[in-house]
């Protein structure tokens, strides 16, 4: 089931991946660390990404992917308009896995069909 998606914006591709602050939620509580969120998710081809997160403070905070990032943006080739989307999978044995789907160039086409189907961040 996804967690998330997003459109990705020029700033996306070559800085950080900023997330609502309601993604946070589909985190798991023990991944926190001094303010920071680890993530490990396998993308398509089963390759595991580990991707540091933090929270940045304002009116709106925001969960930014700032280590990893960049390395997954590079080895997937993403451009502006392409698509990201998170999954998180319970398991009751192992606990919960996050997987990352990237969809090339379907940008808003993808935004509008897929606002039917999946919510913007949830926790299971």
């Amino acid at each position: 089931m996804a967690s998330f998606f997003k459109v990705l914006t020029k700033i996306d591709i070559e800085r950080t991946l900023s997330l609502p602050d309601s993604c946070l939620q589909a985190l798991q509580q023990s991944q926190r660390s001094h303010g920071g969120e680890k993530l490990q998710v396998k993308d398509d081809v089963g390759i595991s990404w580990n991707f540091y997160c933090t929270i940045r403070s304002g009116v709106v905070p925001k969960l930014d992917i700032v280590s990893g990032w960049i390395q997954f943006v590079r080895f997937k080739r993403l451009n502006t308009g392409d698509v990201i989307v998170l999954y998180k999978d319970d398991d009751t044995v192992t606990g919960p896995h996050y997987k990352i789907e990237v969809v090339k160039g379907h940008g808003d086409n993808y935004s509008s069909s897929a606002q039917m189907y999946t919510k913007s961040c949830y926790a299971s």
